[in-house]
């Protein structure tokens, strides 16, 4: 399970989150709507350990999240290009974490010539799916996914939603997910939290 205890996010000295709590246990599928502004980026940030929460602890499986080798609970931004190194390929950016049979590009319509190709020679929606089958290594039990088909046509935002959903089945990924689209939280999430305070709880 993943669990944030008793967070207080503070950033730029305004304060986002007070005293908050939240869980996901494998599997579930958590939306997270709000207004911009908000702080849901900096929460996502902080839940994948990629900043340090002001107060309080974010928990796997009881245990404070660690981020010595593989981190299980990966982050995919809202501008997943500046992840990438622009110095090196695509390809090698995905291979540094694992190597993805060819049914995943498939699945994710990635041509494999882009994976020989620098981030700056790829298109933003490229960027973005080479980014999450980055994120979907085998390792990773947690997926937290912020805005991550804005950049996508209609018909590609099924494709990729259907593939995350189809791993959360069947591996019991945890999904939280972060949209400013109520439509896609509710039939992609079991669980849509809306906020109501600056002092929200789950």
């Amino acid at each position: 399970m993943l669990q944030a205890h008793n967070l207080d996010i503070i950033q730029s000295g305004v304060s986002l989150w007070q005293e908050l709590n939240l869980s996901i246990a494998p599997g579930e599928r958590l939306g997270i709507f709000a207004p911009s502004g908000y702080g849901k980026t900096t929460l996502g940030r902080v839940l994948a350990g990629w900043q340090p929460p002001s107060s309080g602890s974010v928990l796997l499986d009881g245990q404070r999240l660690s981020l010595n080798g593989y981190c299980p609970v990966q982050l995919i931004p809202q501008h997943p290009e500046r992840t990438f190194n622009p110095s090196r390929t695509t390809g090698a950016a995905l291979y540094d974490v694992w190597r993805p049979e060819p049914f995943w590009l498939e699945a994710l319509s990635i041509n494999p010539e882009l994976l020989n190709r620098y981030p700056d020679e790829v298109s933003g929606g490229e960027l973005a799916r080479i980014a999450l089958l980055r994120a979907l290594d085998p390792r990773t039990r947690y997926l937290i996914a912020d805005e991550i088909t804005a950049q996508l046509d209609p018909l590609m935002q099924v494709q990729v939603w259907r593939a995350i959903m189809e791993q959360s089945e069947q591996r019991d990924l945890g999904l939280i997910v972060i949209s400013h689209s109520k439509t896609l939280l509710g039939r992609i999430c079991s669980r849509v939290w809306i906020p109501e305070s600056q002092t929200p709880n789950f």
